[in-house]
């Protein structure tokens, strides 16, 4: 298999994964929960239609413990994105996105602990390992590039941020593990993943009372929050496909760096998140930037060493 393939997969997958929460930025009205509920109903229309497509070169078996698995992963992914969410609304999303990369260690150490990946060199996990830092540092550069006054607009934000790491990064590995190791189809994880987000998501909305407000809002609202969601299952769908080729503790980190990257590009260039950082610092930011951006790109180079 041409490395090429993974590597492309990987990259249209950051970008539908950096852009999910361009749509929130035209709702901010929009509460997190209700928020939430339309974006998992966006991915659900989208694991649907794939599921369809795919269907049609063959039958696809949903055997009960793998299907179980996904459908509970489905499940810890959506109080992720509910903290994510929150983070978002708090931070803007340059600095939730760079946060969120907590992501790439833990996914990193649960592929070797339980998926059985990088059984190979001690020489090639610690290659691998420095470009997960490497990665990590240039996205912690890239979050300097907000303003004081950004960075301590919600202490709360980023504690959602870093949460959500942890539902994120367990997602990871219990999806790949019903694919990998118990050989579920990419494309009958994703369903099940989706309706065990539905339930979350339903489930969050009886607890908080949000019901009759989430089927009261505009409906812009609604077709913005499943546009973020049908954004987020184009990523997950390639993503799982990356995954599925060359293992997590090698793709995830890469798709973390380029989604950093696309992400911090929509909140710095097009929302103007660092807007009030005064204009003789300006030039400064935007050297860090890319400063950030080359050791991102550098990081993903040495994963692919390992590879």
């Amino acid at each position: 298999m041409e490395p090429i393939l993974p590597m492309m997969l990987i990259i249209f997958s950051a970008v539908f994964f950096g852009s999910q929460f361009v749509p929130r930025k035209f709702c901010k009205n929009f509460d997190d929960f209700g928020y939430n509920a339309s974006m998992v109903f966006g991915i659900l229309l989208n694991a649907v239609i794939w599921f369809v497509i795919i269907s049609f070169q063959g039958k696809m078996c949903f055997p009960f413990a793998p299907t179980a698995l996904s459908f509970i992963a489905g499940v810890v992914w959506v109080f992720g994105n509910i903290f994510l969410i929150s983070a978002v609304s708090r931070i803007g999303m340059a600095r939730s996105f760079t946060i969120i990369n907590l992501v790439s260690i833990i996914s990193f150490v649960g592929a070797i602990l339980f998926l059985g990946e990088m059984r190979v060199a001690v020489g090639v996990i610690f290659t691998a390992l420095a470009g997960v830092f490497i990665i990590m540092s240039g996205c912690a550069l890239i979050t300097l590039t907000t303003s004081r006054k950004e960075k301590m607009k919600s202490k709360k934000g980023l504690i959602y941020a870093f949460l959500s790491s942890f539902f994120f990064g367990s997602f990871n590995i219990m999806i790949m593990y019903s694919i990998n190791i118990q050989g579920l189809h990419v494309n009958a994880a994703a369903l099940s993943l989706a309706l065990g987000g539905t339930l979350g998501a339903v489930v969050i909305l009886l607890k908080k009372g949000k019901i009759r407000y989430w089927f009261n809002v505009r409906k812009r609202w609604h077709g913005l929050g499943v546009s973020g969601g049908v954004l987020w299952g184009m990523g997950n769908i390639l993503s799982l496909y990356a995954m599925q080729k060359i293992g997590v503790s090698i793709s995830v980190p890469m798709i973390q760096g380029f989604m950093t990257i696309v992400s911090a590009l929509w909140g710095i260039v097009v929302f103007r998140e660092m807007h009030d950082v005064i204009p003789e610092r300006r030039k400064k930011a935007l050297i860090i930037f890319m400063a950030g951006m080359i050791i991102t790109i550098a990081g993903v180079w040495v994963i692919n060493q390992a590879y």
